[in-house]
């Protein structure tokens, strides 16, 4: 019967019935809340674990109206892009800041493509495109603004590719004085600050970006048991040009994925579009636990084997629409499977209760000061649970592991260490406070995450 019923179907079957007996009825996701509330705009994230209600929610129009912004407010300014953060890094009860009206492609100078800081990676790459050129890497989520996902060092995956800070050779940084700061590699430090600041330096409102010529990327999907799957990426790693793979410890499965550059000039982008059945599941798990794990074996039942092809910024992103929140931690690449493999025991160990894999890439080092792959090639964890359960029990038993082996967050990501522990984690740590306090002396761009992540106090003194 399971091979005469179309797997979608089937999956829907099983909520229906399983569901009806076992839970309430499924509720859909909340949608954000963007109306103002008394004298003040309301901001959230994309997940809405994220919220601030600012004095002043500002979309200045160009570098012009930025620096009048600045002039003309006080108190705490922080920046925000394609809200996809889940740490507390944008909110602020004073000054909010978009820059989404500064975008779109300036300049192109060899393979050097300078954009607008507000520019969403989807229309950059897209753009660059347009001139003949593609990005090196790209993420999987293409919804962040440029600067943001600068910021909190975005990447995607390839052991010999870096993230996306290291891509970039220029950038255009705004102080809180309303000075425009021109860097690139002759900058030194300040540059390699400033690739991954945190929005800590100042506001970037242009970023300029290497670019390779435009190429075209194959992608191939299937399922493994887990255990096949960690031996296949360990031995694989070095072998295609990005390597990924989403372990299901509950149920010993995982779906992985490769990219391999092609000169097939047919486009072959069919792809199943299986949030509908993510949201599904996702709800069936949460108030039925003890589904969980019978629900990711089925993982390689209902997710079929898949070939996509085409220009690379079209197989490098993927749509997502359910919402999560997200732990992600950074080891050392050759500790990545071992760690990986002690997460997923103690997942199974205590029992708790996730539906959604753990992703599993690998980026190449880069010099940046403060992004995870700061001076060694990184193998990264990203730990995913539904938005509507509570993250605490799986983000409190796994971080643990991820800190024995090394792991330095994702700033983006939620996570729980402060200045001591993250001194210990980035050699040049106190370098970039330096060059914080000499662009940002005022502590303007500090909001109480910042505070706590840098060790320093109201008053702008070490805590």
């Amino acid at each position: 019967m399971l091979q005469r019923l179309p797997r979608r179907a089937f999956l829907k079957a099983l909520a229906a019935s399983a569901g009806a007996a076992a839970v309430p009825t499924l509720a859909g996701a909340g949608q954000a809340d963007g109306k103002a509330q008394g004298e003040r705009a309301s901001w959230q994230n994309w997940s809405g674990n994220q919220t601030a209600r600012p004095r002043n929610l500002a979309y200045p129009a160009d570098e012009a109206a930025l620096a009048r912004l600045l002039a003309n407010t006080e108190g705490t300014v922080r920046p925000f892009g394609g809200s996809h953060s889940f740490s507390a890094v944008v909110p602020t009860g004073d000054t909010l800041v978009s820059l989404e009206a500064i975008n779109g492609l300036r300049s192109v100078d060899a393979g050097a493509l300078r954009f607008g800081a507000g520019t969403r990676i989807a229309q950059a790459s897209s753009e660059a495109w347009g001139e003949g050129r593609s990005l090196i890497n790209e993420p999987d989520i293409n919804l962040q603004s440029l600067a943001g996902a600068i910021a909190t060092g975005t990447h995607g995956t390839g052991l010999g590719l870096p993230c996306l800070s290291d891509q970039v050779v220029g950038l255009e940084l705004m102080d809180t004085e309303g000075t425009l700061h021109r860097l690139d590699h002759k900058d030194g430090d300040r540059f390699q600050a400033a690739r991954c600041g945190l929005g800590a330096l100042g506001l970037i409102t242009a970023v300029t970006l290497d670019s390779a010529p435009a190429y075209r990327l194959e992608e191939h999907t299937w399922t493994l048991p887990l255990d096949e799957a960690m031996d296949f990426v360990e031995r694989e790693k070095d072998n295609f040009r990005n390597i990924e793979f989403f372990a299901f410890p509950l149920g010993g499965t995982a779906i992985v994925k490769t990219m391999s550059l092609t000169d097939d000039p047919e486009d072959d982008l069919a792809q199943d579009d299986s949030n509908d059945l993510l949201e599904t599941v996702c709800e069936l798990s949460m108030r039925a636990g003890w589904m969980t794990s019978t629900l990711q074996k089925l993982v390689t039942f209902f997710v079929e084997e898949n070939r996509r092809r085409g220009p690379a910024h079209k197989i490098y992103a993927n749509r997502r629409t359910v919402r999560f929140n997200e732990m992600e931690y950074t080891v050392p690449a050759e500790k990545g499977i071992e760690c990986l493999q002690e997460v997923c025991e103690v997942i199974r160990e205590q029992d708790i209760n996730v539906f959604f894999p753990i992703e599993f890439r690998y980026s190449a080092a880069d010099d940046t000061l403060l992004s995870m792959f700061s001076g060694r090639a990184g193998a990264s964890l990203s730990i995913h649970q539904y938005f509507k359960q509570d993250a605490t029990p799986l983000f409190r038993a796994t971080e643990p592991v991820l800190r024995r082996h090394q792991g330095r967050p994702h700033w983006g990501k939620l996570h729980s260490l402060g200045a001591d522990e993250l001194r210990e984690l980035y050699p040049r740590f106190d370098d970039f406070l330096a060059l914080r306090r000499e662009l940002d002396p005022r502590g303007r761009l500090l909001n109480d995450h910042l505070r706590h992540l840098f060790g320093i106090d109201a008053k702008g003194q070490p805590a």
